[in-house]
């Protein structure tokens, strides 16, 4: 009887899951519907906050698989914590193109 090695099943079970709840917080952060019920439920300073803190936590979900080396295609791991980096300072890069957009008009 052949034994089932469990450790290559579990870490890719974990890396998938990890890589794809930290995918539906990006894409829960770019979609203007998320931005938007956040700033109206708690405010422009709580929203902006809670907003910034779920691209945290996805790029702390997909730390987890590259920390303990369970990603084999590492490409697009740090693309997906790039493009979290983005969503987390989107609020700011829209509060200074209001700026600038209000000294032009």
């Amino acid at each position: 009887m052949k034994s089932i090695e469990w450790w290559p099943k579990i870490k890719i079970f974990i890396n998938s899951v990890c890589f794809a709840l930290s995918l539906l917080l990006l894409l829960y952060n770019i979609s203007i519907v998320g931005f938007f019920y956040l700033l109206v439920t708690y405010g422009e300073s709580q929203g902006t906050m809670i907003y910034s803190l779920l691209s945290v936590a996805g790029i702390l979900l997909v730390m987890i698989p590259l920390v303990f080396r369970m990603a084999e295609k590492k490409f697009y791991h740090f693309a997906l914590i790039g493009l979290h980096f983005l969503a987390a300072f989107l609020p700011i890069l829209m509060k200074n193109m209001n700026g600038v957009f209000d000294r032009l008009l």
